[in-house]
């Protein structure tokens, strides 16, 4: 793969603008106003994985030596370079869908530069990187309304499973990366609490997450389409919970996260 496409890490961003194509179906935006949100969403979540890999390159060097900046596939400088045109480039498109759309897109690309310089390593970095992955639901929502609009929305509940799944996820990382982030003095949940504390609570972000699953079904927002599809990712789940190789397991949630969102959209496409 292309070092630099490899940088952008294009099934992240594809996640996003999954998300976001969730929310844009269900607040019911126009289809002929849909390319500048997802292109600054993807741009945006694409800047991000980058700014991430150039703050964590002495970390990767002994978690991920195989990555674009460790293995010198890449120069730090030129990736740096690349952040700020694709970060640049995704506000300057977000300022052309709403206000309110701009503001949450500038907020998360300071809060992904902040977190990935300071936070990523610290107790506070999952949340911080949780909110990032729900927020593209809530996004939609910005573009004709506010904070108003958002309370009642039903995109919410969708935020809230994405927030849950991301957190557990992150926390497993977390436990993975345990070695590299020890010799970086990272404070990271499992460093602090020790491994086995951290996987039960990660364990316990994903189950909160796949019980979340089942409310937009009977809150009404999807069918019995969705329901089907809600079991077997609530299944995956509970298998997940079971494996103890961490690795394997934050990657196999990942693969569920990507089924979850496949399913909300199939769910809002056939009803």
């Amino acid at each position: 793969m292309n070092p630099y496409i490899e940088l952008v890490r294009p099934n992240i961003c594809l996640l996003s603008v999954f998300g976001l194509i969730v929310g844009l179906l269900l607040v019911e935006i126009p289809l002929n106003l849909w390319i500048l949100p997802v292109l600054s969403i993807f741009l945006i979540s694409a800047s991000g994985n980058i700014i991430n890999d150039y703050f964590d390159f002495g970390i990767d060097k002994i978690n991920k030596p195989e990555r674009p900046l460790p293995s010198g596939r890449v120069s730090k400088k030129m990736a740096l370079i690349f952040y700020l045109k694709l970060a640049f480039l995704g506000l300057f498109i977000s300022f052309f869908v709403s206000l309110n759309f701009f503001f949450l897109a500038l907020l998360n690309s300071f809060l992904v530069f902040t977190y990935s310089l300071k936070f990523k390593k610290t107790l506070g970095g999952n949340f911080v990187d949780s909110w990032l992955a729900c927020s593209v639901f809530i996004a939609p929502v910005l573009i004709f309304g506010g904070l108003a609009e958002l309370a009642s929305s039903s995109v919410t509940i969708l935020a809230l499973i994405s927030f849950f799944g991301n957190y557990g996820r992150e926390i497993l990382k977390d436990v993975e990366d345990i070695k590299g982030d020890k010799l970086k003095k990272a404070r990271t949940l499992p460093i602090v609490f020790g491994k086995n504390k951290a996987t039960i609570f990660g364990k316990l972000f994903i189950f909160i997450g796949s019980v979340f699953l089942f409310v937009p079904y009977f809150l009404g927002v999807f069918g019995l389409i969705y329901l089907v599809l809600a079991i077997l990712c609530f299944s995956l789940c509970i298998y997940i919970l079971t494996i103890k190789d961490v690795k394997v397991a934050q990657k196999m949630i990942k693969v569920v996260m990507f089924i979850v969102i496949f399913s909300f959209l199939i769910s809002l496409v056939l009803g």
